[in-house]
């Protein structure tokens, strides 16, 4: 049985969500901003309606009415934007420390600019209103107001920084929880918030299980619940009927009201779950690594304000080349092996797995000699090994490379010996150095833990700026007045 299998098995004989991580691995703001939004079924590039603000402050809802109507949509949404950019770029006029990034000095914010929404939906229709908006025309006839393109473009940047792996500036709730509790219910289930809270706070003599199927009908957005979407649209037709076809701000305002209401209820539903969960999971211990993921987070959403007040006042390509594919491939790959890592070195809890899949080795030390040596190339080099006795046995074989957990990005240990010792091992590990030991060594009767995670860096891809013609995009052949091919092609 697997150690999320075992999780879960006790979760449900004890009818609550168990931990399934010691410390906190994602940081929480001060006071971040929040965004709830709803969608139309039918357009996935569009919202009924919209909420932004912060815990202490409260949220402002923007209604459009009848979203369909480009006009409509965008005066509201620009009322939105109007809220949401200034609120966004404060952190860049609060204190920030002034660092050099590729030859030119970068302005940091010391505070962690963060956006909470309920779930990775919401943030997939941010990205999508973000395409949206980013590039309408700001002159013309249907000129666009440029906070609007303003606050497309910020959206089509958060959504596409979300995907990083441990990133910070885009928290889903609903992530938050799961990678931080295990419960009983599927993988598919584990994406409704509501029941993912229910079964960590399923209150006073209440089963989880009972909790959360009374919660999961509890939608959060941004998809409403389907008697909800019914009502939705039954009062979007009275309301396009009762304007007469009129965009007057106060006419519109006026024969929204029902509407405006009515969204009203299904948002403070869900900004109440929100803001309880972020308060439960504030409480948290954080681990020791997010304070690295922070100021990574603090460096990008410094490059992209950078970039916002650049020439290119934001504009991004819409499809990556052949190269910088491979290369966002590449620092996914490295993040996320890195993410790994340090969750599990931080947090014993994260370590168990690795424990059971026979990739860690942890006990006490029985025996430390730093003055070891052997023969290397002829020379007699220091070589420091330690000792340490497991509760089970080793499976390692001779020569697995482990690092110590107090010095991950530290020189490998090589497993020199195993030998049985009752129902577990002793195996003796040595350092592949003598150098750089001012971490110290194991001390005797230490707890200890090594396994094969580490914290170096790993390789960064340097490409041609050329595309190798192996991936070049073929080009059609030249053809002549009639349709042939020519040249060579058509002797």
């Amino acid at each position: 049985m697997s150690f999320k299998a075992l999780l879960a098995a006790r979760a449900h004989r004890e009818g609550r969500a168990q931990p399934s991580a010691q410390y906190r691995h994602r940081a929480i703001a001060e006071n971040p901003l929040c965004i709830v939004a709803w969608q139309l079924g039918a357009e996935p590039f569009s919202v009924g309606a919209i909420a932004f603000g912060t815990e202490k402050s409260g949220y402002q809802l923007f209604v459009p009415g009848y979203p369909l109507d480009r006009e409509l949509l965008f005066a509201e949404l620009t009322r939105l934007a109007q809220k949401f950019c200034p609120a966004f770029e404060a952190y860049m006029r609060g204190r920030c420390d002034a660092i050099e990034q590729y030859g030119a000095e970068l302005q940091v914010p010391r505070q962690l600019p963060q956006i909470v929404v309920a779930n990775v939906e919401t943030i997939g229709l941010i990205g999508r209103l973000g395409r949206r908006l980013a590039y309408l025309p700001t002159t013309g006839d249907r000129a666009a107001d440029p906070v609007l393109t303003r606050m497309g473009r910020h959206f089509m940047w958060l959504a596409e920084h979300s995907n990083f792996p441990g990133q910070q500036l885009v928290l889903s709730v609903t992530d938050l929880l799961t990678m931080h509790y295990a419960t009983g219910m599927s993988s598919y289930e584990t994406g409704s918030l509501a029941a993912m809270y229910a079964w960590i706070n399923p209150g006073r003599g209440t089963d989880g299980f009972h909790a959360a199927e009374a919660a999961e009908r509890q939608a959060v957005g941004p998809t409403p619940d389907p008697a909800d979407g019914e009502r939705i649209f039954d009062l979007m037709k009275a309301f396009n009927e009762a304007r007469g076809g009129s965009r007057d701000p106060a006419v519109v305002r006026r024969h929204a009201k029902t509407l405006r209401e009515f969204y009203d209820r299904m948002v403070d539903d869900t900004w109440s779950l929100v803001w309880e969960a972020i308060a439960h999971e504030r409480g948290r211990p954080e681990a020791a690594s997010v304070a690295r993921r922070t100021q990574e987070d603090r460096l990008a959403y410094a490059s992209h304000m950078s970039w916002m007040s650049g020439t290119a006042e934001g504009r991004r390509r819409t499809r990556m080349t052949s190269r910088s594919a491979a290369m966002r491939l590449n620092q996914y790959e490295r993040a996320a092996a890195r993410l790994e890592a340090e969750e599990a070195i931080d947090d014993p809890l994260r370590m168990v797995p690795f424990l059971l899949a026979g990739k860690a080795v942890a006990g006490n030390v029985v025996r430390s000699d730093p003055n070891r040596r052997e023969l290397i190339n002829g020379r007699n080099c220091k070589r420091p090994s330690v000792t340490l006795r497991t509760a089970e046995p080793c499976i390692m074989p001779r020569g697995t490379e482990l690092w110590w957990t107090e010095m991950p990005n530290g020189r490998e240990w090589l497993v020199d010996a195993v030998s049985h010792n009752g129902a577990g091992s002793d195996v003796t590990l040595v350092l592949q150095t003598n150098r750089g030991l001012d971490g110290g060594l194991p001390r005797v009767h230490q707890r200890v833990c090594f396994s094969q995670l580490n914290t170096q860096e790993r390789y960064e891809v340097h490409l041609p700026q050329d595309t190798p013609w192996t991936h070049r995009t073929p080009q059609p052949p030249e053809t002549d007045l009639e349709g042939g091919a020519s040249g060579s092609e058509a002797a």
